[in-house]
């Protein structure tokens, strides 16, 4: 067995296991110690947690790797979907891509929301603003919707990648399938869309960012206390470190994607792009749980009393008995 196979196996129990802990974590703290000031956050992180642990759980589902022939995409899946065949494999690694453009725009939802609440005093014109955004959301929905459209060939991309590339070991994947002619031109396409959504995001979360920062000192009530500013501030902050951590998937998959255009051959790495993107789903939940104060607070406070607890027997005088 390959030592990369037997690395990648390791990788995806110990990434589910890990993110499954830190989004119950984040559950958690969400329900607990969301403070008055921020409780229309929740209306978004809920939301915004949720889709990033389905999209977690179809990348775990799926393990994917993909190796590129020259008519067809070949999807390897080693997830418990192979069992279910390559139609269900094919879906969830769409899935996986779909939901996690959604936690992308919940972010910029939740940044805009803290925009247009500064910018307008009026309540019901921000929350007018704000639903106006979610027309944002079509864009997932028709780029799932697209996965629909052209016809599946999967025994098709199963007999040239065996052709093609017949010194690997298929064994592991089962009757795998993948991308077929017809659905490959859909795929760049769609591919081209995410380049430009990963470009927009990062610039619309650093404009809504500005916008909030420049507003939160004017148009707060004047009896709003130094730390709800502070805390406030510290979220806006947070909100777009968060919309530019997908960039630490997008720009590798891109980079690799180009490169391979290029040089008219698949660079291997290439094939484990979606263990670029599993990064951000990591790196999230410790975003919020720093950038949120009162979920950093909580933490804090778990971590000390976690710590004095076992630095208590030590510290504990030894007992001497007195008739010695």
């Amino acid at each position: 067995m390959d030592p990369e196979y037997q690395f990648l196996q390791v990788y995806w129990l110990a990434f589910f296991i890990t993110c499954s802990l830190l989004y119950f974590t984040m559950y958690i703290l969400i329900f607990n110690f969301t403070t008055k000031d921020l409780r229309t956050m929740k209306y978004f992180l809920y939301p915004s947690n949720t889709a990033m642990m389905i999209s977690i759980g179809m990348g775990f589902a799926t393990q994917a790797k993909k190796i590129n022939n020259k008519e067809s995409i070949a999807l390897l899946c080693d997830g418990i979907c192979k069992y279910a065949g390559p139609t269900f494999c094919y879906h969830c690694y769409n899935l996986w891509k779909s939901f996690g453009i959604v936690v992308c725009l919940i972010n910029l939802h939740m940044l805009y929301y803290r925009a247009m609440s500064l910018k307008y005093m009026d309540t019901k014109k921000a929350l007018l603003r704000t639903k106006l955004f979610s027309l944002h959301y079509l864009f997932p929905l028709l780029f799932q919707t697209q996965t629909f459209i052209p016809r599946q060939n999967h025994a098709q991309v199963h007999k040239e990648t065996m052709q093609r590339h017949p010194q690997d070991n298929y064994a592991p994947y089962l009757d795998f399938g993948g991308f077929s002619e017809a659905q490959k031109a859909y795929l760049d396409v769609s591919t081209v869309f995410l380049v430009l959504g990963s470009v927009y995001c990062p610039f619309a979360g650093l404009y809504c960012k500005y916008q909030a920062l420049s507003m939160l000192k004017p148009h707060l009530s004047p009896n709003t206390s130094s730390a709800t500013r502070a805390m406030l501030r510290t979220l806006i902050k947070g909100l777009n470190y968060q919309i530019l951590l997908p960039l630490l998937s997008y720009i590798p998959n891109t980079s690799l994607v180009i490169l391979n255009a290029v040089l008219e051959k698949q660079v291997p790495i290439s094939q484990y792009t979606i263990v670029f993107g599993s990064m951000s789903c990591v790196l999230e939940p410790f975003v919020q749980i720093y950038f949120i104060t009162p979920y950093r607070r909580a933490i804090g406070r778990l971590c000390n009393c976690c710590f004095r607890r076992v630095l208590a027997p030590n510290n504990e005088p030894p007992n001497v008995d007195s008739t010695l």
